[in-house]
């Protein structure tokens, strides 16, 4: 019962009614911006604090119960704008995030040498993942029925 109620379970994100049918950044101009509001996730590349806001570039990852699913191949890069500050040390480059807005246009800029059109993701809800636990190294001792060595 517990994993069928966990698969109905939404995402951390309340998503509202706008959100329309969801758009992968690398399919968005400058020319063919969504008309409605976008869920949109994957790992942060680089986090730009500017006087008024913070822009995130993103690598996007589709999305499964809001969670960038970074097993799958990416669909593009976006960046992220919210308001105020965006503190680096939080939205360091390597963290999973997942954010709701509107797109309202796209930016010029690179991925190293190679210029790219970034769409801009206009955020009014974000969240950011929690790190994954990493793994418990192994005592070497094992328990069990049998003769055998454990090493």
């Amino acid at each position: 019962m517990v994993v069928v109620l966990a698969g109905c379970a939404p995402g951390p994100l309340e998503i509202p009614d706008a959100v329309g049918d969801p758009v992968p950044p690398r399919s968005v101009t400058a020319d063919n911006l969504p008309a409605e509001d976008q869920v949109w996730g994957g790992i942060i590349a680089r986090v730009d604090n500017r006087p008024d806001s913070t822009v995130i570039e993103v690598v996007s990852y589709p999305l499964q119960r809001q969670e960038p699913q970074t097993r799958q191949a990416n669909t593009g890069r976006f960046r992220l704008k919210v308001d105020g500050f965006a503190d680096p040390v939080d939205y360091r480059p390597g963290r999973r995030i997942t954010a709701v807005g509107t797109v309202s246009g796209t930016e010029e800029g690179s991925i190293g040498e190679l210029a790219y059109v970034f769409p801009l993701l206009d955020a009014y809800s974000v969240h950011l993942w929690p790190d994954p636990e990493p793994p418990r190294p192994s005592s070497g001792v094992r328990f069990g029925i049998g003769i055998g060595i454990g090493l």
